[in-house]
């Protein structure tokens, strides 16, 4: 059952769906976060189809449009790594209230990913699991290296494919340690990555593995940053699930 939701913050509504099994209680919970320029939906509709693989295994799912992003409210240039972080502490906080939920999992793709990351730094005792996709450590210094070949506007934004960046985006991001603390997180975590990802090199993964205590590292031949064949995502789906329900 794909059930539309509304999130009103101090900042703007964030629009999304919650998916939840036909089962009255104790149904695990995969909250997810969206990559940098991606939506609720994803790219080739990764995060939709991932919500309805999960629903038929009896697990519920919740994901949002950041602000700027999809549906929700501002545009692309509202966005900034810490506003997004607040949003994603928000969504927790609403995943928590729902009577249904017998633990949750913190879920990100790419720079989604990274913020996951931060989420469950500080929420060990509220997350089970963390699931990483192809997380962007590394988006930090992508954005150092190119931010002068950023296309200018008048109005001091930057023109992005058609969509207007923000200079408090650059400025904010290159000052964030994306490593440092998360090691505070316990619980066990999953990360999957792409051979042939494109933005992300494998050992940005690598590096996660080695400072999490407790963590898995799924490598997948032939797939890219978001996992572009068929093939693959019903091998990612598939060892998610695993991970998911397996005991600790």
């Amino acid at each position: 059952m794909q059930i539309y939701q509304e999130l009103k913050t101090n900042e703007g509504v964030l629009r999304g769906y919650l998916h939840k099994p036909n089962i009255l209680e104790n149904v695990p919970l995969v909250v997810m976060y969206h990559g940098f320029k991606g939506s609720k939906v994803s790219n080739n509709f990764l995060f939709t189809q991932f919500s309805r693989y999960l629903c038929k295994h009896n697990i519920a799912s919740l994901r949002f449009d950041f602000l700027g992003s999809g549906e929700s409210d501002h545009d692309f240039s509202y966005m900034t790594f810490s506003k997004e972080l607040n949003e994603a502490e928000e969504i927790l906080n609403y995943a928590k209230t729902f009577p249904f939920v017998s633990k949750i999992i913190l879920m990100g793709l790419s720079m989604g990913g990274v913020i996951a990351t931060q989420i469950a730094k500080e929420n060990n005792f509220d997350i089970d699991k963390l699931i990483l996709w192809s997380p962007a450590g590394n988006i930090n210094k992508i954005v150092e290296l190119r931010r002068n070949d950023f296309t200018p506007l008048e109005n001091g934004n930057f023109d992005l494919g058609g969509i207007e960046l923000s200079p408090s985006f650059v400025e904010d991001i290159i000052n964030h340690d994306f490593f440092n603390g998360i090691d505070n997180f316990t619980k066990p975590v999953a990360i999957f990555h792409g051979q042939n990802d494109q933005y992300v090199p494998i050992k940005v993964s690598q590096y996660y593995k080695q400072i999490y205590h407790n963590c898995q590292l799924y490598l997948y031949e032939n797939a890219d940053h978001t996992f572009y064949n068929v093939e693959t995502r019903n091998i990612l789906f598939r060892d998610n699930v695993k991970f998911i329900l397996e005991e600790k």
